[in-house]
């Protein structure tokens, strides 16, 4: 057994004795032992951004047309920028634009409207054709079908025998749902459709004012910064970043929809599809949805398969060749040409579209690597911001 070391007082040079270290604890001042004042800020924070979130969710309605005016403006912004430099107005340059895409919508939506009749007016066809080949691969009654239907019937007489009796002078009440109305429908879709109006005039009038006042509000938010002149040079550097950021992962985006809409056309072609330029245009834009957007043109290529080869298997080759496609573009080209121009890791980046699609839905998804963008370019140049920015970096 090793003896206990006893710490004796020690003495110094000039002849005064050294305190112990119990000595020393014991004489400490309560006020350096204070708890720490870090657990009301974190508990302040957590709130703040709770109220946050609770706002973005309840003002959605307005700040979806605003965040899509903003980001429309940036990817015409060089557009815009090049017309001024030949001498043209900036309103008469961003009016000019503005009918272009109104136009360029208007004609896509008119050349559109036949083919989406027409693939409309085959889906009764698919049924019928669906509920053949399930009735003709049905076979006989002795099938795993049949017998887990028995199943569930002997269960539920079963059940049924077990139940109590309902007392006697006790009146069965058996609740109907009442009819879907066709007036209601009419309702709550022409409802939708004025809201999704006013959100689009929201945006369309936004982006006029942004094109036509140029670095307008730039100029003002260095101002709003603050006094010194460190604060608007990192104003300008935040916004001129912001910029170059998302003109570039515009400019990503618009080459993976080239991509997979031509490699799309190019599949169903060689299948023997009617019009596959159709096909691929529908794949190339509803591709800037994620997981959503290739999950519908999954589910439209095996209907319209069925549709025009009359052939289920048709329908899975085609349903399978918009798979394949969409895999490789979101496991292989997305990563590697958004990480090129966000900067951003993609662990980072699939929190982010989880985060604002669970927010704003498919438009939140559609708007959250933008949003993250912006986010980080604040991040970078303030200080206290520094870990965020370190968690959304490569």
């Amino acid at each position: 057994m090793e003896p206990s070391v006893v710490e004796r007082p020690r003495q110094t040079s000039s002849g005064h004795r050294r305190p112990t270290i119990d000595e020393a604890v014991a004489s400490t001042k309560p006020e350096t032992l204070r708890p720490s004042r870090k657990r009301p800020q974190i508990a302040l924070s957590v709130i703040a951004g709770l109220l946050v979130v609770g706002a973005l969710w309840w003002a959605q309605p307005l700040l979806i047309p605003i965040v899509v005016g903003v980001l429309a403006s940036y990817a015409l912004d060089p557009i815009q920028r090049r017309l001024t430099s030949w001498g043209v107005p900036p309103v008469i340059a961003a009016t000019l634009i503005l009918l272009c895409v109104a136009g360029a919508i208007g004609g896509a939506a008119v050349g559109l409207r036949n083919q989406v009749s027409a693939f409309a007016a085959q889906l009764p066809l698919v049924t019928q054709q669906v509920r053949h080949w399930l009735e003709n691969d049905r076979g006989s009654k002795d099938t795993a079908v049949a017998h887990v239907q028995q199943a569930a019937e002997d269960l539920k007489r079963a059940a049924d025998a077990s139940s109590t009796p309902p007392a006697r002078n006790v009146t069965r009440v058996q609740v109907e749902e009442p009819a879907i109305r066709l007036s209601d429908l009419l309702w709550r879709g022409s409802l939708g459709a004025a809201t999704l109006a006013g959100q689009a005039a929201i945006s369309f009038f936004l982006l006029f004012y942004l094109l036509a006042t140029g670095d307008l509000y730039k100029r003002k938010l260095a101002r709003i910064a603050g006094p010194s002149l460190s604060q608007r040079r990192i104003t300008v550097e935040i916004l001129t970043e912001i910029t170059q950021q998302i003109e570039r992962f515009l400019l990503m985006r618009l080459l993976i929809s080239v991509i997979v809409g031509v490699a799309t056309a190019l599949a169903f072609k060689a299948m023997g599809v009617t019009e596959p330029a159709l096909w691929g245009l529908a794949a190339g834009v509803l591709n800037t949805i994620p997981y959503i957007g290739p999950t519908v043109v999954t589910i439209a290529a095996a209907v319209g398969g069925l549709a025009q080869f009359g052939t289920v298997g048709m329908g899975l080759a085609m349903a399978g060749v918009a798979t394949v496609i969409a895999t490789i573009e979101g496991f292989a080209i997305t990563p590697w040409l958004l990480g090129r121009a966000s900067r951003m890791n993609a662990g980072a980046v699939f929190v982010g579209l989880a985060f604002w699609g669970w927010l704003w839905g498919s438009w939140g998804m559609l708007l959250a690597v933008p949003i993250l963008i912006s986010i980080k370019a604040v991040c970078d140049h303030v200080e206290a911001w520094r870990p965020f920015s370190e968690l959304l970096s490569e």
